[in-house]
């Protein structure tokens, strides 16, 4: 039987008897940030078997055994879904693997929630050296026996649920082999991050519900000049859209922010987007 991704690393260490190097594995919509963390990593003497930016390809990856790493990094804003909805998803299929946030930018927006949803912490994208103590952290090796399979207790904060089946669509996205091909396959994913979240239970942050700052580009466009002081009209000429599309993509904001009015959200966005 051939061996791939994480299992190959596993068998290897075991082969020859030598510390196995931890086994992560990262999902980013950034690209680039993604080469750029992974060329670190590497060099920091981790292995990295494959990566991902899209949410719904990380968890299908993490349901996998086969292609589970030691530690999974999340980054908090991507495209399809949250970090934190990667966390809760991950998290019901393995209670037991360690995932780590991060984001660029402040970290205590996002803490509480992916702490909720399965996350050991988060890290700034900046702080290589925080991240790497914390990964390394993480992986301590009494987590999984000689073969690589797993023996941790499930993390104190959570508890296995029931696995509901999940709906998932086939669709094609982008994820990464570091074996120098990339996977053409069908990738699945979830019809809605939601999907993810269990049937029997409510969901923890239903009372509570975490602010996103996941803003689109012409939301982010919006806000800034927002906050540089621009008015509507101002903002309309300079975009070149309507003052309709803006009311509009402004109330999306505050929906993702809860925030009470347009004032509030400039306000979130330049305290934690550094606007």
């Amino acid at each position: 039987m051939s061996l791939t991704g994480t299992d190959s690393g596993r068998a290897a260490a075991h082969r020859t008897g030598q510390p196995r190097r931890p086994v992560i594995a990262l999902v980013d919509n950034d690209r680039m940030a993604l080469l750029a963390l992974s060329s670190l990593l590497t060099h920091a003497g981790f292995t990295i078997p494959w990566t991902a930016q899209l949410g719904a390809a990380a968890i299908q990856r993490c349901i996998r055994e086969r292609d589970r790493p030691d530690v999974l990094l999340v980054d908090m804003a991507l495209t399809d879904m949250t970090g934190v909805d990667v966390c809760r998803a991950v998290r019901r299929w393995t209670p037991t693997l360690p995932m780590i946030g991060m984001t660029a930018y402040d970290p205590a927006v996002y803490r509480d929630a992916a702490i909720t949803a399965g996350a050991t912490t988060v890290i700034p994208k900046d702080d290589f050296d925080g991240l790497v103590a914390a990964i390394r952290e993480a992986a301590i090796e009494p987590g999984t026996d000689d073969s690589g399979a797993e023996t941790r207790a499930p993390l104190p904060h959570q508890a296995a649920t029931p696995r509901d089946p999940i709906p998932i669509t086939a669709s094609r996205g982008p994820i990464s082999r570091h074996n120098g091909h990339d996977d053409a396959g069908v990738i699945p994913s979830v019809s809605s991050a939601s999907s993810y979240a269990p049937s029997s239970t409510p969901r923890a942050d239903a009372a509570t519900p975490a602010r996103s700052f996941a803003l689109s580009p012409g939301q982010a466009a919006i806000m800034r000049l927002y906050a540089d002081g621009r008015s509507t009209d101002e903002i309309a000429a300079t975009l070149g859209i309507s003052k309709g599309t803006i009311f509009s993509q402004v109330a999306r904001v505050r929906d993702k922010l809860h925030a009470r009015d347009r004032d509030e959200a400039v306000a979130l966005c330049r305290r934690y987007l550094r606007m």
